[in-house]
């Protein structure tokens, strides 16, 4: 029971600070060349593609498109069709 409560003492911390929507390779470089975080979240950027499309998300990444970082939303709209839209994640604007 102690080996359990110590092994879940050390790695739960590991978990709880790796934030895979903070990685590094999907940050925005400011020109003092500190990374922040898109403009647009992921939750943001799935409702303007829901609203856009009158449809459900089923599914959303980030990714990066002619060196603007954002996002990829799969949606199902509402005649059925399947789309892939990319956000800015800057902008907002969908391609």
């Amino acid at each position: 029971m102690k080996r359990l409560a110590l092994l879940c003492a050390l790695i739960l911390p590991v978990f709880a600070a790796a934030q895979p929507w903070q990685s590094p390779a999907h940050r925005h470089q400011t020109e003092s060349g500190r990374a922040t975080q898109p403009r647009i979240s992921m939750g943001d950027a799935m409702e303007r593609v829901a609203r856009a499309f009158g449809g459900r998300v089923i599914q959303a990444q980030p990714a990066t498109v002619n060196g603007h970082e954002g996002y990829r939303i799969k949606v199902l709209t509402a005649r059925g069709e399947v789309r892939v839209v990319y956000v800015d994640g800057e902008s907002g604007a969908l391609q």
